[in-house]
């Protein structure tokens, strides 16, 4: 089977960020606190709020394309993609759905996997309660929400 590569455009100050994190973590053994104050269920939260207020500020603007929809109900509501709140929130519950399982496998660095590991383990760590707005969301494993995020200072 052919192997193939996708090229990902990463921002500089990203880059810098990412190449900071290796060294502290894998040169300097250094690891991020646990619990975060910022975790992933914030940082989406943050980014559906971001985007509902941007729609609802867009909602007056007429639109730019007609869309078509020839086996549409008439009755119903067409909301173009990029103004659909619903349809942000699932896409949101996908990443965190996919954060969460690939977290453990691929995104944490060998060092911080035996962190990951005690953490998940322990019970001194409990699940932040999930914000009362958040009513799509599946059940999180108990220290998903403790689990570090990219760009949190290190010790």
């Amino acid at each position: 089977m052919e192997e193939r590569t996708i090229t990902i455009e990463i921002p500089e100050v990203l880059k810098k960020q990412l190449e900071d994190d290796c060294y502290y973590i894998n040169r300097r053994k250094r690891l991020v606190k646990l619990p975060c104050q910022t975790n992933i269920i914030t940082i989406l939260e943050s980014y559906v709020k971001h985007f509902a207020i941007n729609a609802a500020f867009s909602a007056n603007e007429r639109p730019r394309h007609h869309h078509v929809m020839p086996h549409a109900n008439m009755n119903v509501h067409y909301i173009p993609a990029e103004k659909n709140v619903d349809l942000c929130k699932e896409m949101v519950d996908g990443l965190r759905i996919t954060f969460d399982y690939t977290l453990p496998l691929v995104l944490l660095y060998p060092y911080e996997q035996t962190q990951y590991k005690k953490v998940t383990s322990s019970k001194f760590f409990l699940p932040i309660k999930e914000s009362a707005t958040n009513t799509n969301s599946c059940d999180i494993q108990k220290c998903f929400q403790t689990l570090p995020t990219v760009g949190i200072a290190h010790n």
